[in-house]
């Protein structure tokens, strides 16, 4: 069996149903710091994708990019999880304050993110998506910024 069929085999709630809590704790674990934590629920094979970066390719690459972007000053707030089968949708907004104080309150952009599971409802693939409204429209800023 190859991979493409492997991935078109039915997945059963268990699955679908750990790898939501296996999205949310991710973005938990970014926001507090923890890349041992955010390890744990990486497939081997993972692939994030992120607007103005490089695809990651490995749980080795994806762990090093983020413990490189790590920062106690940014936080996700999620809105909504959609999930089907080995997908899983995630919407919200990252959140980055700024210590100095500069820029009166927090500033933020929307986001989606587009998960699919393994069959061990480990994260294999993320493809992450802004909203970016005009410039000058208060608290928002551009995802390269972020």
């Amino acid at each position: 069996m190859n991979d493409d069929e492997k991935h078109t085999l039915p997945v059963s709630s268990a699955v679908t149903a750990a790898g939501v809590k296996h999205a949310l704790l991710s973005y938990h674990y970014q926001d507090i710091g923890d890349i041992d934590g955010y390890a744990s629920l990486l497939d081997n094979d993972v692939t994030f994708e992120h607007p103005g970066t490089p695809a990651r390719r490995g749980a080795n690459e994806v762990l090093k990019a983020q413990a490189d972007q790590a920062t106690l000053c940014s936080r996700h707030e999620l809105v909504r999880v959609v999930a089907e089968n080995d997908t899983v949708v995630v919407l919200g907004r990252l959140v980055r304050s700024v210590p100095d104080g500069t820029v009166p309150g927090p500033l933020g952009v929307d986001f989606a993110d587009v998960f699919t599971l393994s069959a061990r409802s480990l994260l294999r693939t993320c493809r992450r998506y802004y909203f970016a409204a005009p410039s000058g429209r208060p608290g928002q800023v551009a995802p390269e910024d972020m």
